[in-house]
């Protein structure tokens, strides 16, 4: 007997439409000044998340089921969604002077889903800095992610992965990688709660291969995520309902960080949020907001930042696709 397998239903067509992806590390780490090495520093923009969701709860969504923009964070997540796509912006500190943009698609396939994002960040008047510490001629910058992966089901557990190549230019040089992400998530039930637990685990920016410095010969070091959460949904008065998020993230050499957020739902048309990253030496308080009519859904954040002025960003979603 022959399988056939079906062919991704595709009910929308949008153009990989994404621009200018900034970075929210502190702008000394694109100088030369710092001495570190322009490739290893740039990549620091794979660190940030797609999801305006995510970004008002703190960084806690690990094991949120959500959409294509959270399947950034695990790829797991969107398992058991229909299919959407997003379409993304992004407001970073106005000390950058630039914005972001990125799009995210999930398809269905055969009871599973393909996952497909890009992402771009550019700048075009960086200031340039010798070893002596004197200005020299401004260069550009521009880093492009592109990613594709597979999520289902399977013994009741969500899981996810995917694979994507990553490349920066800075002035004359390039940089390239290969990346992997992985995910799973769980739904639990715990008899003597009212509400309903998950669980979820995941590792991003795992490297697969990764190129060389121009400065030192030495090969780049991509900042790998590893995030374990749990999340916690409770149904209020009819309508409405509130998810409690708590996640653990680690990357590479930087501190443990315990991002913290709540969302709150009233008749699925609003959504609050609300969130912290305890442990974050960069980032504050988080707020934002989620509003959803028929097919589509618009989602909004607010960051506060230690030393920079605050950051905010937004994405369109069209379900049911």
């Amino acid at each position: 007997m022959t399988t056939r397998f079906a062919a991704p239903r595709i009910s929308f067509f949008s153009l990989f439409v994404a621009l200018c992806l900034a970075s929210l590390a502190t702008p000394r780490l694109v100088c030369a000044q710092t001495g570190l090495d322009l490739g290893a520093s740039s990549f620091q923009f794979l660190k940030l998340s797609l999801s305006p969701r995510v970004d008002a709860m703190g960084g806690a969504g690990a094991a949120l089921a959500g959409g294509p923009s959270e399947a950034e964070i695990n790829p797991a997540v969107v398992a058991g969604q229909k299919g959407a796509l997003a379409l993304g912006q992004e407001y970073p500190p106005k000390e950058f002077g630039t914005r972001a943009s990125s799009i995210g698609w999930s398809l269905p396939w055969d009871g599973r889903r393909v996952l497909l994002h890009a992402r771009y960040l550019g700048f075009d008047a960086i200031p340039g800095w010798n070893a002596d510490n004197n200005a020299t001629t401004a260069y550009g910058a521009h880093t492009l992610k592109l990613q594709a992966g597979l999520a289902g089901q399977n013994y009741g557990f969500d899981w996810g992965g995917s694979a994507a190549y990553a490349r920066n230019n800075i002035a004359d040089a390039s940089y390239s990688a290969l990346l992997a992400n992985a995910g799973v998530r769980h739904d639990v039930s715990v008899g003597f709660l009212p509400g309903s637990l998950s669980l979820g685990g995941a590792v991003d920016n795992a490297a697969l291969w990764a190129g060389k410095t121009q400065e030192t010969g030495e090969t780049l070091e991509l900042p790998t995520i590893w995030r374990a959460g749990v999340g916690y949904t409770r149904d209020l008065k009819p309508g409405s309902r509130v998810i409690v998020a708590v996640d653990a993230r680690k990357t590479d050499k930087e501190d443990l960080v315990f991002p913290v957020g709540v969302e709150y739902r009233m008749l699925e048309a609003l959504q609050l949020r609300a969130g912290y990253p305890v442990g974050d030496p960069d980032n504050g308080f988080a707020l934002g907001v989620g509003l959803k009519w028929s097919r589509f859904a618009f989602n909004y954040a607010y960051k506060n930042h230690s030393t920079l002025s605050g950051g905010h960003s937004w994405t369109l979603e069209i379900g049911d696709l």
